[in-house]
């Protein structure tokens, strides 16, 4: 592959649990304590197929709602995540709501993330989903909006630029459904201004290494359907995207293509797979290079009921990515190459 093209790209509504523990409830509200206990056992290529057993993306939260006139409400939630290593504060905002929808600021998912695509996998896929390519799926300072009418939905988001620190991000989104149909598209455009390349050697001082950076944009489009038979899901999405660096004329053309599914062969027991192939493609000023990728993965769950549930899943790899978010596993996966990798892993999750 060109190396170019690897270093330009190098150049990802919190989902809360319905068994959430009540804290506090009285008329004018309530503040409910959420969480959900991830172990993950890993058999992967990066690591010789070695097993690797973590807590995977743990993590807990506390949410509240208050009614403060008549139709509008108060809210608000802070999560945080806990891992093997260390505690990170996942999300935090606040908000209100009423029958005008939704207001939120602060620590949030990007709206892409919220509404996604046809990924059903818990570890490998996502690769052909291409918003989370600069942002990790997430902005530290954003607003966001949100309407659920009666058989459509509207979302939109604003990140904060806060003078050039952190990333700009614009994202409309909107979705319908006619019977067993769900449909929805959307646009986004993200842009970091001092994105990080990673650390290049200092010829002057040799323990001091520079971090390179760059202007880089994200513009991205979608289109997902999705059909539901019985208790099995079928779906679709395409996305479009460019990856280009604002000071020069370098571009990355991308456009992927997701096909996956879930099938309930019993009341607990559920296949899921998926197809994913991305094409990326880099014009003239970047050595004109063409790149593929392609992630295939299948697996298995069991849910015992609401609150835990365990998997297995298989993922093969081949080609090149620009890096992309994992919502099954809550990873954002780098820029990388890869040569026919097999990877496995197995899950399991306790929700309160």
């Amino acid at each position: 592959m060109k190396k170019t093209l690897l270093a330009l790209a190098v150049a990802s509504v919190a989902a809360t649990s319905v068994n959430a523990a009540e804290i506090y409830k009285s008329e004018d509200g309530s503040v409910d304590f959420y969480g959900q206990l991830r172990q993950e056992l890993r058999f992967e290529d990066k690591n010789d197929h070695d097993a690797n057993l973590s807590s995977g993306s743990s993590r807990m939260g506390v949410k509240g709602s208050y009614s403060i006139t008549e139709g509008v409400d108060v809210l608000g939630l802070v999560e945080l995540g806990v891992n093997d290593s260390d505690i990170d504060n996942r999300l935090h905002y606040v908000g209100f709501g009423g029958d005008f929808g939704t207001v939120t600021f602060g620590k949030q998912w990007v709206v892409a993330d919220d509404v996604y695509g046809a990924d059903y996998s818990y570890f490998y896929g996502g690769s052909a989903l291409r918003y989370g390519t600069l942002s990790g799926a997430r902005h530290d300072s954003q607003i966001k909006y949100t309407f659920d009418g009666e058989n459509f939905w509207i979302k939109g988001g604003w990140g904060l630029n806060e003078g050039d620190t952190n990333q700009d991000l614009y994202e409309v989104y909107a979705g319908t459904s006619f019977g067993d149909l769900a449909l929805h598209a959307g646009v986004g455009y993200n842009r970091d201004k001092s994105f990080s390349l990673g650390e290049i050697d200092n010829p002057t001082e040799p323990w001091n290494p520079i971090d390179v950076t760059a202007d880089l944009s994200n513009t991205y489009a979608e289109f997902t359907a999705e059909y539901g038979i019985g208790s099995s899901l079928i779906g679709f999405t395409y996305y479009w995207a460019e990856l280009a660096a604002e000071a020069g004329s370098g571009k990355i053309s991308e456009n992927g293509i997701s096909v996956a599914g879930i099938y309930q062969m019993m009341e607990k027991t559920a296949l899921y797979g998926g197809y994913e192939f991305t094409m990326q493609e880099a014009n003239s000023a970047l050595g004109g290079a063409d790149e593929d990728g392609t992630v295939i993965y299948v697996g298995i769950e069991h849910k015992f009921n609401s609150w835990a549930r365990v998997y297995g899943e298989y993922g093969y790899g081949d080609g090149t990515t620009l890096g992309y978010t994992n919502q099954g596993s809550d990873t954002q996966v780098d820029a990388t190459q890869k040569d026919g990798v097999s990877n496995f892993a197995i899950g399991a999750r306790f929700y309160w």
